[in-house]
């Protein structure tokens, strides 16, 4: 079981105003007015909440907080999650819920793919939160893009055909990767024999917005469910392209100690390698958790 994480017993801060600048019509805001070393009023979280649902992915300017002031951010908006789904890895109750990603001469990008966080998992994560620790000389930006928008882009017919359909997903090679890179082949074997095939819903109703996105989960999608190999290859590969469109994405560039916040229910992200070999360092903790649901029913079953 998770160690709990100690309660937060300063008193709240009184509510502030927050500024929410749109940086597309379509996703993303930097958000201004808060100080997120400081605990956070119930009306300025019940704020940033809405912005939240409305523009997806959130961006805070010159953060410089600990690892503890971030999961205590980060817990306003949920419990929090283990980032690999299985036993702590770290003794510590506050480190245990980070993932810590570093990339630089001898340790090179690994999440330069759309994806969405440990999607495998029967109840995968619903926010994200990270922090910049130190970014490159030049490059590293990260990508975002609405789902719900990539969906509402299909045909109306399309859009009749992936409501009906699920994901078989498993851990995929880019996380076998990365954990093996950050922990050890022992680590990762741990933690595939306790994470089984799990089928969920390939258009994935967010349970706030009662909007609908194609939940497309990176490389962690091992094919559509009950179908042939060769016809899963040729749906996913049409769904993908759609996430090429840049009219449904916004593009960070990072400064250090800018924090993102993101919803992972209804959107992809991907790290561009084109710093490499300079240095970037990233913290990130997640929060709360739900079984995905779809048009024919809640997934986060065995496949």
């Amino acid at each position: 079981m998770p160690v709990p994480v100690p309660a937060d017993l300063r008193p709240p801060a009184p509510s502030v105003d927050i500024e929410v600048r749109p940086l597309t019509g379509v996703i993303g805001a930097e958000i201004r007015g808060v100080d997120l070393r400081q605990p956070l009023s119930d009306s300025t979280v019940a704020a940033l909440r809405g912005a939240l649902l409305e523009h997806l992915v959130l961006f805070f300017r010159g953060q410089d907080i600990t690892a503890a002031e971030q999961l205590a951010f980060s817990g306003r908006f949920g419990p929090p999650v283990l980032p690999m789904g299985g036993a702590p890895v770290a003794t510590d109750p506050i480190d245990q819920y980070f993932n810590v990603l570093e990339d630089g001469p001898h340790s090179p990008p690994k999440a330069d793919f759309w994806h969405t966080d440990v999607a495998f998992l029967p109840a995968p994560p619903d926010i994200a939160v990270l922090s910049m620790q130190d970014t490159p000389p030049v490059g590293g930006d990260t990508l975002w893009i609405n789902l719900y928008a990539v969906y509402d882009s299909l045909s109306p017919t399309l859009q009749d055909v992936v409501s009906m359909l699920d994901l078989s997903l498993d851990l995929g090679e880019p996380f076998r990767l990365a954990v093996t890179a950050m922990q050890g082949e022992k680590e990762y074997r741990r933690i595939a024999a306790q994470v089984p095939v799990i089928r969920h819903p390939l258009v994935r109703i967010h349970p706030e917005t009662r909007r609908r996105a194609l939940y497309l989960c990176g490389e962690f999608m091992r094919g559509v469910d009950g179908m042939a190999p060769d016809e899963s290859a040729v749906l996913l590969g049409l769904l993908r392209s759609k996430l090429s469109d840049p009219n449904l994405q916004v593009r960070w560039r990072w400064e250090r100690f800018d924090i993102a916040m993101w919803d992972e229910r209804c959107t992809n992200h991907r790290a561009n390698s084109d710093h490499t070999p300079g240095h970037r360092l990233v913290r990130r903790c997640m929060a709360g958790s739900a079984v995905p649901v779809g048009p024919q029913g809640p997934g986060g079953r065995p496949a």
